[in-house]
């Protein structure tokens, strides 16, 4: 198994990005609490869903 050992990620890329994603995260979490889903549901949704992307991403197991 290969081991993560560092990630370097630009803080002002990261901020940029976060402030293009803010406002479609909220969109989707106001959708789905419009569909029924707790916000603690929908966060940890959320969560499950970027974990399993982030694992392919550098190519880690992800953990279920």
């Amino acid at each position: 198994m290969e081991e993560l050992n560092s990630i370097t990620i630009s803080e002002e890329r990261l901020e940029d990005c976060r402030d293009v994603i803010e406002p479609e995260l909220q969109d989707l979490i106001h959708e789905a609490l419009k569909s029924g889903f707790s916000r603690e549901e929908i966060l940890i949704a959320v969560n499950e869903l970027v974990a399993e992307d982030f694992a392919a991403a550098v190519k880690t197991p992800s953990v279920h």
